[in-house]
């Protein structure tokens, strides 16, 4: 099985979701176990860059390797019902029955396109929340991060509550 995510700034919350899916950690409305999952496919665009970095360096360092690949959006953001359309067709063509897909991270209108075609190819909805303390905590690490400062990845990772949907 495959988790699908969308990135933002903060690359945590896709280490939380897959560690809490891989643990049986999650509240659904079926009972949970520990999933076993294959691959990670990171969507994002251009403008996380060291985002993107970092959850490589998350997974390497604190998390375990996993076979991951990442797909670029061509857009920064859904601009125009094209934009929406073309977010939502490519991570459609990532999904099967099954899989699931994490739309935690990245811009608002990605997520909600991703989860339309979640939801069209059958997959599971995920995400995962932090308290706002938290999230500016590790908002505030990866400003540090992009200035060149010298931060450990694992801090990245706070004790989130994951949801799966359906």
């Amino acid at each position: 099985m495959k988790l699908v995510s969308t990135l933002g700034t903060t690359p945590g919350g896709v280490a939380e979701t897959y560690l809490s899916l891989l643990r049986g950690d999650y509240s659904a409305p079926f009972p949970s176990s520990p999933l076993k999952i294959d691959e990670l496919i990171v969507v994002r665009t251009r403008g996380t860059d060291v985002s993107f970095s970092v959850l490589s360096a998350i997974f390497s360092k604190c998390v375990s390797p996993i076979p991951m690949r990442e797909v670029i959006l061509s857009i920064e953001d859904v601009m125009s019902p094209q934009d929406f359309k073309e977010v939502r067709e490519k991570v459609r063509s990532l999904l099967s029955p099954g899989d699931y897909l994490d739309f935690t991270g990245g811009r608002k209108a990605i997520s909600a396109a991703s989860v339309l075609a979640a939801r069209e190819a059958g997959a599971h909805l995920v995400t995962t929340t932090v308290d706002q303390e938290t999230y500016a905590r590790m908002n505030d690490a990866m400003r540090r991060i992009a200035k060149g400062e010298d931060v450990d990845p694992c801090n990245l990772l706070a004790k989130g509550r994951t949801l799966v949907f359906f």
